[in-house]
């Protein structure tokens, strides 16, 4: 059995298809900035929340040191940890006079900056300038990114 052919066939054009294929173009060139800034802040969130889970650490150490129920490691020492290897490896804690010592770690490991993608911070010490940033200080009192990158609100993320 053969087809006859009425003239016309149905279908796209070559200069349709064109047409179509330029405007998917033009439309992913301009979602891509979108998915850009919302990868980006999906990153900014993170390191907030891992910089505010080790100030978290930091300040529940401090507190432990202020009621006195952790021996200090120094002379210098100033109720502040050492570093944050010493809030990973735990230190010990007297819950009572009359209770022995535990081992608490205040955290599970060093977590990795998302800017930079190593477990690696900056820090400042209790009696360090307020702007000085160090690789390791005495005295833990903050921790920074250490990417000299620019947040999408224009400041640095080692000023978080």
């Amino acid at each position: 059995m053969t087809r006859q052919r009425n003239g016309r066939e149905r279908g796209l054009t070559f200069i349709e298809m064109l047409v179509v294929l330029a405007l998917m173009s033009i439309l992913a060139l301009a979602a891509q900035p979108l998915v850009h800034h919302h990868h980006r802040r999906l990153k900014e969130i993170e390191l907030k929340r891992k910089l505010r889970m080790m100030r978290d650490a930091i300040d529940l150490y401090h507190e432990y040191a202020v009621h006195g129920q952790i021996e200090p490691w120094d002379l210098e020492w100033m109720m502040y940890p050492r570093d944050l290897e010493m809030l990973v490896e735990g230190v010990e804690v007297k819950p009572a006079a009359d209770q022995e010592p535990v081992v608490l770690k205040f955290l599970r490991r060093i977590p990795v900056d998302p800017m930079t993608g190593e477990a690696s911070w900056d820090c400042r010490g209790y009696e360090d300038d307020p702007d000085e940033r160090n690789d390791s200080c005495d005295n833990l009192y903050d921790v920074f990114s250490k990417s000299q990158d620019y947040a999408l609100d224009g400041s640095r993320y080692s000023d978080w």
